[in-house]
């Protein structure tokens, strides 16, 4: 082992350094089982800021990119602009890890801690428009003090697509992702928030629901988390 590399094995402030830097899989899952000193640098707050598991307030608007591979659909834009190009529950049932759910589904998995982006998600609008027979009508919530991580915006937005003719877009208002992207007036968000979930959906006649995305793909972690929505305005069909 050369000299100068054994310094910086050897110098825990340099391994740390050199560690961050890793890609972020590699830090996350196999720099821990190194051993000992290894695992506790992936500890140490620099790191864990770049694995996404604590704020980084001086990074670039940057979303997780791990997230962004395990869970795209959250992440990228549709291919389309308007609803019928936007995720449903057949993408949720589709996602990469949904033939082999077991590690996803653990409660200490590490995905539901990770803060989506750096530095964090502050404030979000949830827009849920419907296509109702004789009107559409549309209401809106507004979440703040949010340090938004993945576990929080999975467990929200299953309930809210978990139905036929369902679709959602998840806006990253102030990220790169979006910005070369012109709106429509589904995607008008005058709030200001950091993050916009929206959420467009056909009104049933029947009574009967039954749950279209796989058990097996909510966590063992999952939470219900009551939206406070304002009240529904009617307007102008799309």
């Amino acid at each position: 082992m050369s000299t100068a590399r054994n310094t910086v094995i050897s110098t825990p402030e340099l391994l740390e350094l050199t560690l961050s830097h890793l890609p972020m899989r590699d830090l996350l899952m196999t720099a821990p089982l190194v051993n000992k000193t290894w695992q506790s640098i992936t500890l140490t707050p620099s790191v864990q800021r770049a694995l996404f598991f604590e704020p980084d307030p001086s990074s670039e608007h940057t979303q997780n990119p791990l997230l962004a591979e395990v869970f795209s659909i959250f992440f990228k834009k549709p291919q389309g602009q308007n609803r019928w190009y936007w995720p449903d529950y057949e993408a949720i049932n589709s996602l990469p890890w949904s033939k082999t759910p077991e590690a996803f589904k653990r409660p200490e998995a590490s995905w539901r801690r990770m803060l989506v982006a750096q530095p964090p998600v502050r404030t979000m609008r949830i827009t849920e428009r419907c296509h109702g027979q004789v009107c559409d009508s549309e209401r809106h919530a507004d979440l703040d003090d949010l340090s938004l991580r993945m576990g929080y915006l999975y467990d929200l937005t299953l309930p809210l697509i978990d139905r036929i003719a369902s679709s959602f877009c998840v806006r990253w208002n102030h990220y790169a992702e979006d910005s070369d992207r012109e709106a429509e007036p589904e995607d008008e968000d005058e709030s200001g928030s950091d993050l916009t979930l929206a959420v467009v959906y056909t009104f049933q006649c029947s009574a009967y629901t039954r749950p279209l995305v796989d058990e097996k793909l909510y966590s063992d972690a999952h939470k219900d988390i009551t939206i406070e929505f304002g009240a529904s305005e009617v307007v102008p069909r799309a």
